[in-house]
């Protein structure tokens, strides 16, 4: 289980808004105060806010800015992940490869467009790109409410300040 601490912004029923902090890779390295790349994670740094299921025994005890920590499995994200990379770089160059190839099969006996085109692997690659975008959408969209795509609630942090800077304590 991959986690991470949050505060909790917003209490509802049976679920939590949990505010977390997204921080570069490279933020734990030990030359990160000499080092552009972690003081470029800092500045680039923000939050985001994700809905949690909490069990009743832990939602009676939570109250607002109290620190959580929260988990998605490992199998999640690394399947996750291929999704989002992978499909559309493997559309992008499907399409361009379509597109070297289909200007030659559509304009054989054209003047100007050759099999081989650089316009053509161009477009197809950005159509491609385009497509494996809408594919990771529809995928997004289609396991919304897959409860294994779901961040957990795994714990209270007690007596742990939370390190998420309170943006405007009501």
């Amino acid at each position: 289980m991959i986690e991470e601490r949050g505060r909790v912004v917003a209490l509802e029923q049976s679920e939590v808004w949990v505010e977390t902090v997204q921080r570069s890779g490279c933020h734990g390295c030990a030359a990160k105060p000499g080092c552009g790349t972690g003081l470029l994670g800092e500045f680039w740094a923000k939050a985001s806010q994700v809905r949690v299921a909490v069990p009743p025994e832990s939602l009676s005890r939570l109250k607002l800015h109290d620190t959580v920590v929260i988990g998605v499995a490992e199998n999640t994200l690394a399947s996750t992940a291929l999704v989002v990379y992978l499909v559309p770089l493997l559309m992008l160059v499907l399409g361009a490869l379509a597109g070297d190839a289909l200007p030659g099969a559509l304009f054989a006996d054209s003047l100007q467009v050759k099999q081989g085109s650089e316009l053509g692997a161009v477009t197809g690659a950005v159509i491609g790109l385009a497509l494996g975008a809408l594919l990771v959408r529809l995928y997004s969209h289609a396991n919304r409410d897959n409860p294994a795509m779901a961040p957990k609630f795994l714990r209270v942090e007690q007596g742990k300040p939370c390190t998420i800077p309170a943006a405007e304590l009501p």
